[in-house]
């Protein structure tokens, strides 16, 4: 299997996300976003480009980027030409100190070499009271603690558990506002057998406390 950057182009499932957008999914991540006090956001791994969309409708200026040059060259198919996009490595971002209101972080900074060194990025270029928003991998899933699934099929991923993650965040001096649960992407993503059994059974297990989500949802605010 290819690792780091030469997976995201060669074997990452690209393709296939151009094709399927989870509304409801990216509605529960942004649900608890002002938009009417947001001017410009970032979204960090962008892939082809959906949730940075779903901000352009809010009427908010976008910018994205991803490791994947494939991603990127996507994304074009889908956003307008006023949404900013750029290949770029999330642990040495070119902006400039407090650029951005709003940061979301969709299930990407645990593929990072270094999550520390990303999320130090995420808060350098968000302005003071900004808001970051990062969908991360619960170690503590249920189909994670039967041996079920072990993770993405991606080469770098970072599992933590529910209070490993807040001491995670909280040790980078953001405060976190509320933590969500990930409703997890649509059972018929595409038709892979063992992909939808899995994904069903995700749905499954939804109605548990968040302690024991797929993914969590951590709304943050920079100090």
């Amino acid at each position: 299997m290819n690792t780091g950057r030469e997976f995201y182009e060669k074997e990452y499932h690209f393709d296939e996300d151009v094709e399927v957008i989870d509304q409801k999914r990216l509605q529960r991540f942004f649900k608890h976003v002002d938009f009417s006090r947001i001017h410009i956001s970032l979204d960090v791994g962008c892939g082809v480009g959906w949730a940075l969309k779903y901000c352009f409708n809010k009427g908010i200026k976008c910018v994205g980027f991803d490791i994947s040059e494939k991603a990127i060259y996507l994304s074009k198919n889908i956003l307008p030409q006023t949404i900013t996009t750029l290949v770029a490595d999330g642990e040495k971002l070119p902006f400039k100190d407090g650029t951005f209101d709003l940061i979301s972080s969709l299930g990407t900074i645990e593929h990072f070499s270094s999550p520390a060194r990303g999320l130090e990025e995420i808060k350098r270029v968000t302005k003071k009271g900004g808001q970051i928003l990062l969908v991360v991998p619960n170690s503590y899933w249920v189909l994670n603690k039967v041996k079920l699934y072990k993770g993405t099929e991606q080469p770098q991923e970072m599992l933590a558990t529910l209070g490993e993650w807040a001491r995670f965040i909280q040790k980078h001096n953001l405060d976190v506002e509320e933590i969500r649960k990930d409703i997890g992407p649509k059972i018929l993503k595409n038709k892979k057998p063992i992909g939808v059994l899995k994904r069903l059974l995700l749905k499954f297990t939804i109605a548990l406390p968040v302690l024991f989500a797929y993914q969590f949802i951590f709304i943050c605010r920079r100090q």
